[in-house]
């Protein structure tokens, strides 16, 4: 029906245009996947040298994480969209969501000759599929990459990744293989070796984190052949797994590991197979580009700079960086903040760039010269590419800008650590390379979130190490490296990419905690009050310290001080109003008090899985917020869109007072907040005969990140 809508709500000729654009696509689809299946797709150029290598080796801080987190890597134990730390693998047993549960995997024993892919890896693919497992070590036990280990859902790996279908069946999401396959804890296995190697205690011989590495890239490569199955459907998944061989690829030789030459030139092939799917299936259109489009960017940037030179790749690392650059300039405002109206959005989408821009201060001699010389004729997709040669040197503007996203991170961040969560919370990262953990036992987890009922994987006496998805300080000492600054684990290795070579370092004026906002209109002469609501707070004066800081192209406005972290939503529904991650929390706020969430986001929970789920976290009954009955924007088109932008803006931000307005349905409402000494104060106001409709909804239960819903 949403297709439907938008296809009337569109111009003639757009229309007739698109359609064209769709037939021929279709064709070429149609063209492709018949070579596809009769051809090896795993054919690619002889890669004789080696890859590059750009990190230093990595000084590790904890190694009990360290240590705990590789033995579950080296278990196979993964916790990712809620699932609870459970071994994947081929024919386990999975919980199910919410009453939806599926069992279609089959339990597999592997040999060492590849016979056991019979059947399962489409023909022309098979016999390559079966070299490359001849590579893996005898006793290693296969992951089953297709499978969404929390419904027992299992796609096929024979299927040609543009009929992958997905989101048709209730409780299965597609995100839990994705997420898998990105393949984020293979750094820790690099990090595990390196400890191992100075003599750590408890850990296992450094070999052991070697060969897994190798193992686990040599599996994903042997039952994923390019373009088949669930793992090749979006560009984005395709970029981050192969930034995540690489770095992981890049620890382990500066840690002094020494690979097998054949599985280096399986990797090689890899890498330029990923490099090749990103750059004909980028998620780019003349409307819309969003942190897809970023990754596939900053995916291909990864591949063209380590790999060796030749005029494809040449390619690719010119139109990277010219797309990064207008990608910085487009998904980011002014003020640093992200264009989704997300806050982890921005995290994820502000962690690209800084390693993206990382890559570029810090490239190779013969990949400068290449930027000189390169061929722009051999770019036969869109957006087209600019002829040589191509600057390394940044926009003067794109040092503040990126300066910026961590500015923005730093105000946001409350003193617990955690950023407030607006809009969508999928977990995403680039890289987790130090991730942040509380442990728990399985009791205490299980008793936290309702998502982990019936988790039976670990006793429950046994440590749960719970990630922290809010906790985004990382983001800034990421940042903090490429003006050569910052601590920890990705500084290092930031600065370690520059090679030396960093931005200048801006004069940096935090420009949010200049804004004050005026209006006639904040003194709501005609308007009918609702009851007030006075939230007391004991102790010393909220005042003390008080400053503002003011994010108005993302629409966030934040009241800190000794005590108080307030956070008021108002503005853009983001994505140039497409509102794909965006939810309908106009005036809804989150409030810290002495560094305890008094009131906080209800979260995501799921995308596609239980759409009517989806649609309850996204709506005005999940947030702190005053509406009259319905939704101020609508649900209709997709799980990724809204409609009915609810035109909110702040009318006054300045002192003490906080006054916000959106159109709902025709009508205004308004939101008044007032810090005082001893009490946060909130009027609601609508037109006249309206206030008694505007309620304020408590937040459904907390889901911290997605997949997560804890327990009221």
């Amino acid at each position: 029906m949403w297709v439907i809508r938008k296809v009337l709500s569109t111009p003639p000729h757009i229309t007739l245009y698109k359609g064209a654009c769709l037939v021929v696509r279709r064709l070429r689809s149609a063209l492709r996947r018949w070579r596809d299946g009769s051809m090896p797709t795993y054919s690619s150029p002889i890669i004789e040298q080696p890859l590059h290598t750009y990190t230093p080796a990595v000084s590790i801080g904890t190694p009990q994480q360290v240590k705990a987190l590789s033995d579950l890597a080296l278990n196979h134990h993964f916790d990712l969209l809620g699932s609870g730390w459970v071994q994947v693998k081929h024919g386990m047993v999975c919980r199910g969501l919410e009453g939806h549960h599926y069992s279609i995997g089959q339990a597999v024993h592997s040999d060492t000759q590849g016979r056991w892919l019979v059947g399962r890896i489409n023909r022309s693919n098979l016999r390559t599929a079966q070299r490359i497992w001849q590579l893996v070590d005898e006793d290693y036990v296969p992951i089953d990459w297709h499978l969404d280990f929390i419904s027992g859902y299992r796609w096929s790996e024979r299927t040609w990744y543009r009929k992958i279908r997905y989101g048709h069946q209730l409780g299965v999401d597609v995100k839990v293989p994705w997420e898998l396959a990105r393949m984020q804890h293979l750094p820790q296995l690099a990090y595990a070796y390196q400890l191992a190697q100075h003599g750590h205690a408890d850990f296992h011989p450094a070999e052991v984190y070697l060969r897994e590495f190798q193992n686990q890239i040599l599996d994903f490569i042997a039952t994923n052949p390019p373009r088949y199955g669930v793992n090749w459907c979006t560009s984005m998944d395709v970029a981050i797994r192969v930034a995540n061989w690489l770095i992981t690829y890049d620890l382990f030789r500066a840690a002094g590991a020494q690979f097998a030459p054949s599985f280096e030139h399986e990797l090689s092939r890899s890498v330029y197979q990923h490099g090749d799917h990103i750059i004909h299936n980028l998620e780019w259109s003349t409307e819309l580009r969003g942190n897809h489009y970023l990754a596939d960017v900053v995916g291909l940037l990864f591949v063209a700079v380590y790999l060796p030179t030749s005029p494809e790749v040449d390619n690719w690392l010119a139109f990277s960086i010219q797309q990064l650059i207008a990608q910085v300039q487009t998904q980011f405002s002014e003020d640093g903040a992200n264009f989704e109206a997300s806050t982890c959005y921005h995290r994820l989408s502000a962690e690209m760039v800084a390693y993206a821009t990382a890559l570029v201060l810090g490239l190779s001699d013969d990949k400068q010269a290449a930027l000189q010389h390169y061929d722009h004729r051999l770019h036969r997709v869109q957006p087209p590419l600019a002829p040589a040669p191509m600057s390394t040197h940044f926009p003067d503007w794109y040092g503040h800008r990126i300066a910026r996203m961590a500015e923005f991170t730093r105000d946001l961040t409350k003193p617990n650590g955690f950023v407030p969560q607006i809009g969508d919370n999928d977990s995403g990262r680039w890289f987790k390379l130090a991730p942040v953990y509380e442990q728990l036992t399985v009791a205490s987890a299980t008793a936290r979130y309702t998502n982990l009922q019936g988790y039976t994987a670990l006793f429950a006496g046994a440590i749960y190490w719970d990630e922290q998805m809010l906790d985004h300080q990382h983001l800034i000492a990421t940042i903090e490296a490429l003006f050569g600054g910052g601590e920890g684990e990705e500084a290092v290795l930031v600065r370690g990419l520059c090679r030396g070579s960093y931005l200048p370092t801006p004069t940096i004026i935090n420009r949010a905690a200049t804004v004050r906002i005026l209006s006639a209109e904040a003194s709501l002469p005609t308007l009918d009050p609702a009851p007030p609501l006075v939230i007391p707070v004991e102790g010393e004066s909220l005042l003390n310290g008080l400053t503002l800081a003011a994010y108005s192209d993302f629409g966030v406005y934040l009241f800190r001080s000794q005590r108080l972290h307030l956070a008021i939503r108002c503005g853009s529904i983001g994505q140039n109003g497409n509102g794909g991650h965006a939810h309908n929390d106009q005036l809804s706020l989150e409030l810290n008090i002495d560094g305890q969430d008094w009131i906080t986001d209800s979260g995501t929970y799921v995308y596609t899985s239980l759409p009517h789920r989806r649609n309850e976290y996204r709506s005005a009954k999940a947030h702190f917020v005053p509406v009259l009955a319905g939704e101020p924007s609508r649900f209709e088109w997709g799980l990724f869109t809204l409609r009915g932008d609810p035109s909110a803006q702040c009318l006054h931000f300045a002192d003490t007072r906080f006054v916000g307005m959106f159109m709902f349905k025709g009508q205004p409402v308004y939101r008044v907040v007032t810090v005082a000494d001893y009490a946060i104060i909130i009027n609601d106001y609508g037109t006249k005969g309206t206030a008694s409709q505007l309620p304020i909804y408590a937040p459904l239960p907390i889901s911290t990140k997605y997949g997560f819903q804890q327990h009221a």
